[in-house]
This record gives structure tokens, C-alpha cells and sequence, in this order.
């Protein structure tokens, strides 16, 4: 069985790199639309974790930190809790017109049925939220609600 591609989305963001690069790495930041609490050391080769309600944690590594540029994150996934999966992320920031053009590709993906089923999870996943990054910058609303649980 081959490999499952690399999940790639691009989105226009009506804001600076700058601030994108931000929304992305900053503590702050990252707990208005994505998780509820963030340690996020702002170098290559550190250790960050990001945790959700529901008592969910990642932790993973940062391979590649360049400000308002690009920014390629490596963490373990866990399906059902047990088993666990390694993938990475990586964000390319382009300033276009007045905003920004932010692509995700999230690579890593290895065939069978719990590969698939992450696969999916992390593809709705990252077009919630960062859908969700957009309304929070452009309209300072933030999409998740109070019992909404990850996990």
C-alpha cells in the first residue's frame, strides 16, 4: 500500500506576515484561536507543547524558525490515545497585495486504516482552525465554543 500524500491548504489572511508569523509561534497568540495553552520557545531546535481542553497535550520539536517566513514543526500524534504517529507541519508565509498568504503542508502520512483515519482528523482539523485564525484576526472572533473538546 503507498503513502498517503501530504495534506496542503493555502489561505489568504488580510494581515502582515509579521502577524501571521505571530498568530503562529507566540503563546498568547496561538491560545485565541487554536489551543488553550501554548509553551513555544521562538528557536529552531526547541521543544514546545500545546495543549487543548479535554486534557489533550502535543509535544513536538521545531526544525525550521525563520520569522515572517516559514516555520516547520515536528510532533507525535496519538490515535485513540495509544498508538502513536510522527508527522510534520510546515508554514509558508508570502505577503500578497495587503495581506499574507499562509500554506500549510502536513507530511509524514503512512498507509492503513489509523493512518487514514488521522489523515483525515488533521485535514478537517487545520481548516477549522485556521479558518478560525482568519475570523479571529478579521473580526475578532473566535469560532470554537466553551465545550468543544479535542480528543
Amino acid at each position: 500500500m503507498a503513502k498517503i500524500p501530504p495534506i496542503e491548504q493555502t489561505y489568504y489572511y488580510a494581515a502582515s506576515p509579521k502577524r501571521i508569523f505571530a498568530a503562529l509561534t507566540e503563546p498568547d497568540e496561538l491560545a485565541k484561536w487554536f489551543v488553550e495553552k501554548a509553551v513555544f520557545p521562538p528557536k529552531k531546535g526547541a521543544t514546545f507543547r500545546l495543549s487543548w481542553k479535554g486534557d489533550f497535550t502535543m509535544k513536538g520539536k521545531v526544525l525550521s524558525y525563520e520569522p515572517s517566513k516559514r516555520l516547520r514543526l515536528q510532533w507525535v500524534d496519538r490515535f485513540e490515545r495509544k498508538k502513536v504517529f510522527l508527522t510534520e507541519a510546515e508554514f509558508v508565509l508570502k505577503k500578497k497585495g495587503a495581506g499574507t498568504l499562509l500554506s500549510v503542508t502536513h507530511r509524514g502520512f503512512k498507509s492503513g486504516r489509523r493512518w487514514i483515519a488521522l489523515y483525515g482528523s488533521i485535514q478537517s482539523g487545520w481548516t477549522f482552525y485556521l479558518t478560525n485564525l482568519r475570523s479571529v484576526l478579521e473580526r475578532g472572533i473566535d469560532l470554537r465554543r466553551k465545550f468543544d473538546v479535542l480528543g
